[in-house]
């Protein structure tokens, strides 16, 4: 049974509405629990390449700026293999206001940001019809709410093309978080966020061995700090391209005692994807010696089958690899850096 785009919007709207925990897991759950298993989303890693998952997402990010870097290779059961290369840059222009009189004017940040971005999202195969290149040109605006909360709004137009064929495009997405999160957005921006975006509007639902076909995408997430030494980000995917996809699990994040002097954290992943495979991952983050610096966060992960289920996986296995490069200002605190 797929989910509606009306049914969608009305989640969006309840989470809006009702932003704890207690009522957005189920709402999740719900949309997990009613879709099927059929369709074969690229990437497997969550918020990696964030531009391909929501353009909402451009300019989200601490730093100014942020270059992302994303392979998946993936091989079938008859021995073809495909893969998928995005590469993706976003800068962040915050808008800000003067406040105070009397020659005591000063600049402050309203709150409200624009984002700006460019993405390449190429894929590859052993058949050079299954060959494609997608250029976008990304554009967001965000804008600040009460309660620490943010709403946010993205576009990309773009330009698909193949051997055989050619044509323009059009990407859009929806963004809300609450709670920003100061030191570490490689993996989650705000303590709790939801979107929904549209991937090639301009295209049939029917996605061919030429060029992609329409999808829709919703994705959560949620942070858990409870315990002492470590976070936990408990976050879901959902794809509707005729057939539909999910994705659910969590990441948990390691915070040492102490801030060493190239890293402070690592990563590791466990998701369920409904195309019949757990997938794992592992990353961690370094940067060099001064205060400000660069930061460059790395994440790996894999496809394993789960064989022992009733019902054969579309695909043998996949790996991915993610790459995270931005200006960095180091935040050093007792706490975990939040």
């Amino acid at each position: 049974m797929p989910v509606s785009i009306a049914r969608i919007k009305m989640y969006c709207a309840l989470a809006m509405k009702n932003k704890s925990l207690k009522i957005l897991l189920p709402v999740l759950v719900f949309l997990f629990m009613v879709t099927g298993v059929k369709a074969q989303y690229p990437q497997g890693q969550h918020w990696t390449p964030l531009l391909r998952i929501n353009p909402a997402f451009t300019g989200v990010n601490q730093a100014k700026w942020r270059i992302n870097e994303n392979y998946r290779s993936q091989q079938f059961h008859s021995g073809m293999k495909l893969t998928w290369n995005t590469i993706s840059a976003d800068i962040k222009k915050e808008i800000t206001k003067e406040v105070g009189g009397y020659g005591l004017k000063m600049t402050e940040s309203s709150g409200n940001t624009f984002g700006f971005g460019i993405m390449d999202d190429r894929r590859n195969s052993d058949s050079a019809g299954a060959r494609y290149i997608a250029d976008y040109f990304s554009l967001a605006y965000h804008r600040a709410l009460k309660n620490n909360a943010s709403f946010g709004i993205g576009v990309q137009p773009g330009y698909m093309r193949n051997v055989n064929d050619k044509k323009f495009d059009l990407n859009a997405g929806l963004l809300w978080g609450q709670g920003m999160i100061t030191c570490w957005q490689e993996d989650q921006f705000y303590k709790n966020q939801i979107g929904v975006s549209v991937y090639n509007i301009l295209s049939d639902w029917q996605d061919t061995n030429l060029l992609p076909g329409r999808e829709i995408q919703a994705h959560a997430g949620f942070l858990i700090d409870k315990p002492e030494k470590f976070n936990i980000v408990a976050n879901g995917y959902y794809r509707y391209t005729g057939t539909s996809e999910f994705s659910v699990g969590a990441v948990v994040l390691f915070f040492p005692v102490v801030h060493y002097r190239f890293y402070d954290r690592a990563r590791l992943g466990l998701h369920y994807r409904s195309t019949n495979h757990l997938t794992w991952s592992a990353g961690l983050r370094i940067y060099g010696a001064g205060k400000k610096t660069l930061t460059l966060d790395g994440t790996i992960s894999y496809d394993m089958p789960m064989k022992f289920m009733d019902f054969e996986s579309p695909y043998k296995n996949a790996f991915e690899i993610g790459i995270v490069l931005s200006n960095f200002e180091k935040c050093w605190s007792l706490g975990k850096c939040k």
